[in-house]
């Protein structure tokens, strides 16, 4: 697939029709409580849901039954132990696992908000293992759904929202108001009379190693990725209600065991990594159990995201071991590559050679970039090596390879 750039301005008055929000706005006012709150409890480092807290859950349900209208809260947390990054990707998958579960029982997805704390809102003190366990919990909390705001004629109701059609399997979801005022700066800062937003996508193997954004998670990780998207606003400014970004990938089953993750560049070590910008939040959100989205909401959008481009991705677990060993002394990186789904694994830089870190690569091929800053093509791995029968079997990786120049067409 190649390069996409796409373009849309969106024109509030005559093209999209206001939609409320799918999460509804709480208003300032406290939601009253309608039903005591249910804790689900979870083991250490676990996000699933055992047998004894799901049967919280359907007790919850058989109550909601008799109450017509109501919204959930579902607040996710952790016990102490750990570093503040892991635990809040933690209560985010607990979250995710009751959520989903409450969504499988046709709770609507918009009667649902989620939140996420980490290990920064504890219920008890942890003075011992009882007690930690628990503040491993889902928080359920059942309010009255929020009262209408009175809107005088000819005003907007700023707690309502408008959900937009980006394209490329994108839809941006926007309080009217703040729509508005984008598309009034715009017009102000000399620029297009309309709010716009430019995507860049980026899904072809051999772009994405040649683009600058980041081929590594963390430290020596390849990664499975679905895609980088450079997604730039036409105003630089900052709003009361977050922006929502849903990116549908509608190509689930390729990656439906695989725990693909909504990735920045880590602006210290320049490998992928978390969001650390705290008006920007980024995550995975699976839909009952046949489709997969990833939601990136921010409060200030801007031309320019110091973080770069949005990296689906995730990483690539560490089992086997390949070496390259370069006698032509002129590559200076290598990256072993498989097409369906994609995965890219960067060779290691050793005394010995390129080590290549993976789990398994299918029918995999290997891109070169040369000392002088050129790219070879994709080059089948049988062009390199001639197999021995159970590695062309298998169509992986033997454990060492040797590149001379006839490899590389010199």
């Amino acid at each position: 697939m190649k390069k996409i750039l796409f373009s849309l301005s969106l024109i509030l008055s005559n093209t999209f029709v206001f939609a409320q929000n799918k999460l509804d706005s709480i208003s300032l006012d406290e939601p009253r409580e309608l039903t005591p709150a249910v804790q689900i409890y979870f083991d250490i480092n676990k996000s699933e849901i055992k047998s004894k807290e799901s049967a919280k859950i359907d007790e919850l349900f058989t109550r909601l039954k008799k109450i017509p209208e109501f919204r959930l809260v579902l607040t996710g947390h952790t016990d102490s132990t750990g570093n503040d990054e892991y635990n809040m990707e933690l209560s985010r998958d607990r979250v995710d696992e009751v959520y989903n579960v409450l969504l499988s029982r046709q709770i609507p997805e918009k009667w649902m908000i989620m939140k996420y704390y980490g290990r920064s809102k504890p219920r008890v003190d942890e003075t011992d293992e009882e007690k930690a366990a628990r503040n491993r919990r889902v928080e359920i909390s059942v309010i009255e759904k929020p009262k209408p705001k009175v809107v005088k004629p000819n005003e907007l109701d700023c707690s309502k929202d408008t959900t937009l059609d980006v394209g490329l399997g994108m839809e941006m979801t926007i309080s009217v108001c703040d729509y508005k005022l984008l598309n009034e700066l715009s017009k102000s800062n000399g620029g297009d009379a309309d709010f716009t937003i430019k995507v860049n996508k980026i899904s072809d193997p051999l772009e994405l190693i040649m683009s600058d954004y980041p081929k590594v998670y963390k430290k020596d990780q390849g990664m499975l990725w679905l895609g980088a998207l450079d997604i730039q606003f036409s105003n630089d400014t900052c709003l009361e209600r977050p922006v929502t970004i849903t990116i549908d990938p509608k190509d689930f089953e390729s990656y439906r065991r695989a725990r693909i993750r909504v990735l920045v560049e880590n602006l210290k070590n320049k490998k992928a990594d978390r969001t650390k910008d705290p008006s920007k939040t980024l995550g995975k959100r699976t839909i009952k159990r046949d489709a997969v989205k990833f939601i990136l909401s921010t409060a200030c959008p801007t031309s320019k995201d110091e973080e770069g481009a949005i990296l689906l991705a995730s990483p690539e677990s560490k089992t086997n071991v390949t070496l390259i060993k370069d006698q032509t002394k002129k590559i200076a990186e290598i990256y072993a590559v498989q097409e369906v789904p994609t995965k890219i694994i960067p060779g290691i830089p050793t005394k010995k050679g390129f080590e290549f870190r993976y789990r398994e690569i299918e029918n995999p091929y290997f891109v070169i970039k040369f000392k002088d800053g050129t790219y070879s093509e994709m080059i089948p791995v049988d062009d390199i090596c001639t197999l021995k029968d159970k590695y062309k079997t298998a169509k992986t990786l033997d454990k060492k390879y040797k590149i001379t120049t006839k490899h590389l067409g010199q």
